[in-house]
């Protein structure tokens, strides 16, 4: 048996528990509740803590309307009372044996989240959406791209509109190369939600040679029936943007939840979409999951 077959054995041995720390930056609003219900649900399917972290901005610029107006009548905000406040009324929601952290900062907000993913071991970090478009959303000062290299751990985006109670579609983007921590992740949650999963790459009808992609496809494919009795399909797809393609492809299938590694997965085509950096997660109503690819010495 060659030796990358042991590697990916190797990988589904050790996937007994993926999650155990869950990590919600918070602003006060209505996105920070809605994003804190979400992460209540999953730490509750997968027995993890949950953490609440505010990074007070040095800033002028909110993103949260409910501190803007409360700034303008002149009222001090205590950051700590607020967050005491947030854990009175979701740690209770937590099942018996689980835990609340909460946390204060002041400075840069993705510096911030990222050093407090690392030091206190966070396995996935949950970024409320926002439903609508408006200014705030595109003046988060969160890179996902960079925050999910950073931590290296995965990167959730959820609108208020999203169901994480029942995962039944997930759908898999395949680029040139395989991309094992996203596998891992998708097909972890996956098997605990007895869903299906859906691989898709880029391809040209009428080329006269296989793209690259088709190539992992059918790897990935084999990966993972060779490693699970997961339920996968492969769906090669004609387009040019990988981003463009799967988010078309998971709203037709009705998907619930999109993983993808940081770049061009994430980014829409489009002028307009690459001056403002506007991703997949800004788009869709389906849950994003952004995993970064293992980082070697």
């Amino acid at each position: 048996m060659p030796a990358c077959s042991f590697i990916h054995r190797g990988i589904w041995r050790s996937m007994k528990k993926l999650f155990n720390n869950i990590l919600v930056p918070v602003d006060f609003g209505q996105l920070s509740d809605s994003a804190i219900k979400k992460a209540l649900i999953i730490a509750n399917h997968f027995q993890c803590d949950l953490h609440l972290l505010h990074v007070e901005s040095k800033g002028i610029v909110k993103a949260d309307q409910a501190l803007l107006q409360t700034f303008s009548e002149g009222e001090p905000v205590n950051y700590a009372e607020k967050l005491e406040e947030l854990r009175n009324k979701f740690g209770p929601r937590l099942e018996d044996g689980l835990h609340l952290f909460t946390a204060l900062r002041k400075g840069n907000k993705e510096q911030h989240i990222a050093e407090y993913a690392l030091l206190q071991q966070i396995d996935l970090v949950i970024i409320g959406r926002p439903s609508g478009l408006f200014p705030g959303k595109l003046l988060r000062p969160v890179n996902i791209n960079r925050l999910s290299r950073k931590t290296g751990c995965p990167v959730l985006s959820v609108k208020a509109s999203a169901d994480l109670e029942k995962i039944r579609n997930i759908v898999l983007p395949v680029d040139a190369h395989l991309p094992i921590r996203k596998i891992m992740f998708a097909s972890y949650l996956a098997k605990h939600f007895n869903a299906k999963i859906h691989l898709v790459a880029l391809t040209e009808p009428y080329a006269p040679t296989e793209r690259e992609e088709l190539v992992y496809l059918y790897k990935t494919y084999q990966l993972l029936r060779d490693n699970t009795n997961l339920v996968v399909e492969c769906h090669p797809m004609p387009g040019e943007n990988i981003a463009d393609t799967t988010l078309e492809f998971a709203r037709q299938i009705d998907a619930d939840l999109i993983v993808v590694n940081p770049g061009k997965e994430l980014l829409l085509s489009g002028f307009i979409n690459r001056l403002f950096a506007r991703f997949i997660f800004n788009e869709s109503r389906i849950p994003v999951m952004t995993v970064a690819p293992a980082t070697h010495p």
